[in-house]
């Protein structure tokens, strides 16, 4: 049998995704993210619903025991 060793790994997932969803024409951006922030649409915050734009990056560390 070989000898083997247990390491901690960090790993750190970015996910972005450009999601369009419309918003009344009178509202400012901090007013449109407010309004969306507040509806909650899954075709916003959902990242499956928003696949074709989904740009995952995933960073993996062995950390120091």
């Amino acid at each position: 049998m070989s000898d083997t060793r247990t390491v901690t790994f960090k790993v750190l997932r970015e996910e972005t995704w450009y999601p369009e969803y419309e918003v009344p024409a009178n509202l400012d951006d901090d007013e449109a993210l407010e309004y969306i922030h507040n509806e909650r649409p899954d075709q916003v915050f959902d990242e499956m619903s928003n696949k074709y734009t989904l740009d995952t990056n995933v960073n993996v560390k062995i950390l120091e025991n």
